[in-house]
């Protein structure tokens, strides 16, 4: 099979995997909501961050340079897998006597519990994750649609069990760890590689030199992503971290899910081709331009009738998070944009670059905080915009410097393409105040297709426009 014929198939089967499991697990969300408060969902937001740390470190970013490595062995392999589980089970047991820390700090007893459970995550995904990034680096995205499918289904399920019966905040975190137990087990039945004892200090040095930068990059964007929950958990109140949280999933549901279909296949198929500058360079800029005509429109026509769409879906109660939502739109529409200019590094092997890189945005990040904690919690929401702007700027800068893409040629392109999309949301926005107040569904659904039929008529007179380009590559799938 070519490589572009692998791509494309690797872009479907992920896609199809993303948006089944992604989709599922928010209808369920969305039950959820309706059956429990926004405290509820604020209680989990709270300890999102030391769940989102804990996972960080289990993989300790080896499955990465695994990914990235031209030929593993049994031993690659295997020295990752002790790894990872020698390194689950020690973040579990800091978490575990940490929990009362955590819950004291929240005050929060109901905590202790949840986090004591919830941690079991960390062994869950180390015991799976060698299987993993076996069938991301071979691109076999439809065996991982088949392991995710019924996982999520059995997940969503106990979920929404629970969550009917009155389980509150219990049936989130059963819903996750259920699918993530469900999902562990048939990557074993599914994956013909088992560890063996085999344990190599040369090739754990290989994979660590790479993967500690990564370590720590990761580490220092996911304690700064979720530093929001933490402040508005902290200072705020948990009914307003659950509007936040909310807000945020609304928003990842769109912008996560394109980003982590073509980030999947983008990072394996990128590195598969490293050693061709031209044909990297091109596959890029495609990638970039392609991906930003997609995401773009959908954030901000999605913010664009977000307050008849929250009322129709998620009801009266959870109105105050339309305006996060709306916010922070802005800066999840640059999500796939990031994944890619970083992907670049990693294919490269500038694990260092990376790290710097961390280091530079979260300084700027610092900063923002403290100076929009003054105005509020939407002054924390507007930074977090500020910064996802100022951070892809840096990003693109040093992603520049080794593909032939100049950051200028890279604004421009995706300048024009976010012109069209200010003007689409706008005359979305302008139909659903003309449309009758109590029509909700006539508002979400005219409005949609109005903004469709004229994003795309706008883009089909424009000869220079993604829309070309996307026809263009999908026409010449099979070659």
């Amino acid at each position: 099979m070519s490589l572009k014929k692998q791509t494309f198939s690797g872009v479907f089967w992920t896609f199809v995997d993303t948006f089944l499991v992604r989709g599922l697990t928010f209808l369920a969300m969305v039950l959820l909501a309706r059956w429990l408060g926004p405290k509820d969902f604020g209680l989990v937001g709270m300890i999102a961050v030391f769940i989102a740390i804990g996972t960080t470190l289990t993989d300790s970013g080896l499955t990465n340079s695994l990914i990235r490595t031209k030929d593993p062995d049994q031993g690659d392999y295997s020295t990752v897998f002790y790894v990872n589980i020698v390194m689950s089970c020690s973040v579990y047991t800091i978490i575990y006597f940490s929990a009362p820390g955590i819950a004291h700090f929240f005050d929060q007893k109901v905590l202790i519990d949840i986090i004591r459970v919830y941690s079991l995550l960390f062994i869950v995904l180390a015991f799976s994750a060698v299987q993993l990034a076996i069938f991301t680096r071979d691109m076999e995205f439809k065996t991982i649609t088949k392991v995710n499918t019924p996982s999520t289904i059995i997940g969503v399920s106990i979920g929404l069990y629970l969550g009917y019966n009155g389980y509150g905040v219990w049936s989130i975190v059963w819903m996750y760890l259920s699918t993530q137990l469900v999902k562990a087990a048939l990557l074993w039945l599914f994956s013909s590689w088992k560890p063996k004892l085999l344990f190599s200090k040369e090739k754990f040095i290989y994979h660590y030199n790479f993967g500690y930068k990564l370590l720590l990059s990761a580490l220092i964007d996911t304690i700064f992503k979720n530093s929001y929950n933490i402040l508005i958990g902290k200072y705020f109140s948990a009914q307003t971290l659950g509007f936040y949280e909310r807000a945020k999933q609304f928003g990842e549901y769109p912008s996560s899910t394109l980003t982590n279909v073509l980030s999947k296949v983008s990072y394996p198929m990128l590195s598969k081709i490293q050693d061709d500058s031209k044909r990297l360079e091109t596959s890029y800029k495609k990638l970039i331009r392609v991906s930003f005509f997609v995401i773009a429109p959908l954030m901000l026509g999605t913010a664009a009738v977000a307050k008849p769409l929250f009322l129709l879906v998620l009801g009266q109660e959870w109105l105050p998070a339309v305006v996060f939502f709306q916010i922070l739109s802005l800066a999840m529409m640059l999500y796939p944009i990031h994944a890619f200019n970083l992907n670049i590094l990693k294919v490269y092997g500038r694990s260092d670059l990376f790290l710097k890189l961390e280091i530079i945005k979260k300084s700027i990040i610092t900063v923002s905080i403290i100076v929009a904690f003054q105005f509020g919690v939407l002054g924390l929401v507007w930074s977090s915009v500020f910064t996802s702007f100022a951070s892809l700027g840096i990003n693109m800068f040093y992603s520049s410097r080794l593909i032939n893409y100049p950051v200028f040629v890279q604004l421009k392109d995706l300048g024009q393409i976010f012109i069209t999309t200010i003007l689409t949301a706008l005359a979305m926005y302008s139909l659903t105040v003309l449309l009758p107040k109590e029509q909700l569904e006539l508002q979400v659904v005219l409005a949609s297709i109005f903004g469709a039929l004229l994003y795309i008529c706008i883009n089909y007179v424009n000869k220079k426009s993604p829309l070309h380009e996307a026809v263009s590559l999908y026409k010449t799938r099979n070659q």
